[in-house]
């Protein structure tokens, strides 16, 4: 019989490929077995399983709201906004008044902040799933929040909502090159990467920041601006000549030359390019894990420098 930590691990390992099984794990576990450190996986995964993958989030919600009484009397804060997400998308308003109050709570936010963080998660959740236009009009009322002038907050609640803004321009980059050619799509894929990258300036460590960048560069390549992506590159890739003199980030590192690459041959620049895809192939030649290969060479495969 498998522990309720090795289901959560099987679930958390197969749930992107085979979504029906992993929500069949996460199911199965004994909740009140899981150690609390791993409360706040599950609690994720329920959103992103039943809710995102599988549209069950009438069921999520439920989950989420036994989770919840398992931890009382101190739940940790992100099973409040777990719960307050998946209570915003059904529209149970008392169960999204409780969770926002609560989330206030324990990051000393105001309860308006913590429910502009209960949007944005919400949004990370909807938009894989929506319709261009809905995804666009889901993203771009989320974000409106982290435009206003009272973010960032000054409190916990900032890298939770750097996070779920990075999620969300990641979200739209993974959808069909065809979609980035809705307007509206286009401006929240813009918004998105920008919005993610000032809350990480401002909460995150300069591992995040650099990050930040690679999404900036991607979501330029997507909307067909080389001249910006390569300019976030080269910020990105001074970042980690900066900071990274351990070569502990040499996966990030051989992305960000992948764009460059990309960049330079979209602009002309053959040589430049030529010399970046020499660096990223090296590095990726280094990686020593199938999986990050394959991601590598089917990024390269997927740049327009390839057809190039």
């Amino acid at each position: 019989m498998s522990t309720a930590t090795e289901r959560l691990d099987e679930a958390n390992a197969c749930h992107d490929a085979e979504p029906a099984r992993g929500a069949e794990l996460l199911r199965q576990l004994d909740t009140a077995q899981l150690p609390v450190e791993r409360r706040p996986n599950y609690a994720f995964l329920i959103n992103h399983v039943l809710g995102e993958k599988l549209s069950a989030w009438d069921e999520a919600l439920t989950r989420q709201q036994q989770l919840i009484a398992l931890a009382l009397p101190t739940p940790q804060p992100v099973l409040w906004r777990q719960l307050g997400a998946a209570a915003l998308v059904v529209d149970a308003a008392e169960q999204t008044a409780r969770a926002a109050t609560e989330l206030a709570t324990a990051s000393g936010a105001s309860v308006d902040r913590a429910r502009e963080l209960l949007t944005l998660t919400a949004a990370m959740y909807l938009v894989p799933a929506q319709t261009s236009a809905e995804a666009a009009q889901t993203a771009l009322r989320a974000l409106a929040v982290v435009t206003d002038s009272a973010w960032p907050t000054q409190t916990l609640l900032d890298a939770q909502a750097a996070a779920c803004v990075n999620n969300i321009a990641n979200g739209l980059l993974e959808r069909p090159e065809a979609d980035l050619q809705h307007g509206a799509l286009r401006t929240a894929l813009t918004r998105s990467a920008e919005q993610a990258q000032r809350l990480w300036q401002h909460a995150g460590t300069w591992v995040q920041h650099e990050r930040a960048l690679y999404t900036r560069a991607v979501a330029c390549t997507a909307l067909g601006e080389p001249h910006l992506a390569l300019r976030h590159a080269l910020a990105g890739l001074a970042l980690l000549d900066a900071h990274d003199s351990e070569h502990s980030e040499d996966v990030d590192r051989a992305f960000f030359e992948l764009e460059r690459w990309n960049a330079c041959v979209w602009l002309g620049m053959m040589d430049e390019g030529m010399d970046a895809l020499s660096r990223a192939e090296a590095l990726a030649a280094k990686f020593g894990d199938a999986g990050l290969t394959d991601w590598f060479e089917g990024r390269r495969q997927r740049l327009p420098g390839f057809r190039r």
